[in-house]
């Protein structure tokens, strides 16, 4: 079973592994000193899109500034076959108008996976962000050309406002109408593509023309195009809703006076691989390296398929089949809580087990980091302590005793980008081993995705 599968729908409660907690090796009656463990794993990840950024200096420029005709602005990013493009950048001559996609983005991709490549302006729509009132561009007092001289400060409130689209005729709430030029005769949205190394590059320019495309009540009056903010996503309205009211993160001050500043903070620490956690495998144990061993290849258990698909049935079967030593009990986890079916564990939910436990013996578990090609989330070889020396059992978060693991058995690409992760297999990984996943080739700590805590069933 494939990531895709986690996003798609519900894999069979066979393919992700036994509901229940299997019980191995000998010795497993009544024990006056053992206590009941309640295990809660939650994926905590606060992430919203895969990657933003701002742009605001223009290709021949040294500091931020908006485009006059003939200049760009660029900027470049990798994405995988389901990731989309926004982009927010403010007409200058406006009230709180700005050019954007639509709120769900623009396919990076096609239906049969080429990525997108060439001019995309015809995707590109001029919106209202429903915040000032809307006065005839560059000549209203309180337009984007007037409005950091004006002695009145910023326009009335919008009586519309919602985000919408801007048409070639808009009304003005002077109720005048306004004849704007076309969106083609004022920027072009150039996109060139790497087929190999999923990497996108988008060019923004000011094609407009200062004698001619912008005719006002005053004469002709010059275009011009703000910094702004982009985003890759799975097709999350990040910027904004169609219909709805600005969310107050930041496109306002976009749309009104082209500061890219307050979106861009907002947006950054909601920046990330927000990955599904596939179910997993557990075992308590007593001696060391009952999942795996660092530094040694995979056993060829099963971890191999939990790290590669999620599908932790094997490990579990091999588990209950033939305990690892010190191994006592073993099982697995498939259902997040409230959910009536197995299946992935999204952001915002977690799984749950009870396990009784004896002094000395130690949790170990692991389950597959959605996004990559062989990731696990788990412990390390002796696992989180139950008990300390005094026979106490330990309780509370122990999230600093997980870590990212690389199985060694598949080539690794970058996390929610790379075409291998899931179905088909990629190519071998020349390092066969299980190791930890260094800061250098993945940064974000483990306790931005998961939290993992112990508390005592009475």
């Amino acid at each position: 079973m494939s990531i895709h599968s986690f996003r798609g729908g519900v894999a069979s409660a066979a393919a992700l592994g036994l509901l229940t907690l299997s019980a191995c090796g000998s010795g497993d009656g009544a024990d006056a000193s053992a206590r009941e463990v309640r295990v809660r794993i939650e994926n905590v990840a606060p992430f919203q899109q895969l990657k933003s950024g701002r742009f605001d200096t223009k290709l021949s420029g040294t500091s931020p500034g908006p485009l006059a005709p003939g200049d760009a602005y660029e900027f470049s990013f990798t994405a995988g076959v389901k990731h989309r493009l926004t982009f927010a950048a403010m007409f200058g001559q406006s009230n709180d108008w700005f050019f954007g996609t639509e709120p769900q983005g623009i396919p990076l991709y096609s239906a049969d996976g080429r990525p997108l490549s060439g001019n995309i302006t015809d995707q590109v729509l001029l919106w209202d962000a429903g915040t000032e009132v809307d006065e005839e561009p560059a000549v209203g007092p309180h337009t984007g050309p007037k409005q950091a001289t004006s002695t009145d400060g910023p326009g009335a409130k919008d009586f519309n406002p919602n985000v919408r689209r801007v048409g070639p005729r808009p009304v003005l709430t002077s109720g005048q109408t306004f004849v704007l030029p076309a969106i083609a005769s004022m920027i072009r949205v150039l996109v060139a593509s790497d087929a190999a190394t999923h990497r996108f590059t988008v060019r923004i320019e000011n094609i407009s023309d200062d004698r001619v495309t912008l005719t006002t009540s005053e004469g002709i009056k010059p275009v011009r195009i703000s910094p702004g903010v982009w985003t890759v996503s799975d097709g999350n309205e990040t910027l904004f809703t169609e219909g709805q009211p600005d969310r107050g993160l930041g496109l306002e001050a976009i749309a009104e006076t082209g500061d890219a500043a307050a979106l861009l903070a907002y947006l950054t620490p909601l920046t990330g691989v927000a990955t599904p956690l596939s179910p997993g495998i557990f075992a308590l144990h007593n001696a060391a390296a009952p999942l795996f061993t660092e530094g040694a290849p995979d056993r060829g258990q099963g971890l191999e398929l939990l790290a590669e698909t999620g599908d932790g049935s094997r490990l579990a079967s091999a588990l209950s089949a033939s305990p690892p030593t010190g191994v006592r009990t073993s099982g697995s986890f498939n259902s997040p809580v409230g959910a009536s079916a197995p299946g992935p564990l999204l952001p915002g939910h977690a799984y749950e087990f009870d396990v009784s436990a004896r002094p000395a013996e130690r949790l170990s578990f692991a389950m597959r980091f959605g996004q990559s090609n062989d990731w696990l989330f788990g412990t390390d070889e002796q696992g989180i302590a139950l008990f300390d020396a005094s026979g106490t059992l330990l309780t509370g978060d122990v999230t600093s005793r997980v870590s990212l693991w690389d199985v060694g058995t598949e080539l690794d690409e970058e996390p929610a980008v790379g075409p291998h992760q899931g179905a088909p297999e990629g190519g071998l990984d020349p390092d066969k081993t299980v190791r930890r996943v260094p800061p250098s080739r993945y940064g974000t700590p483990v306790s931005q995705h998961l939290r993992v805590t112990l508390t005592e069933v009475k």
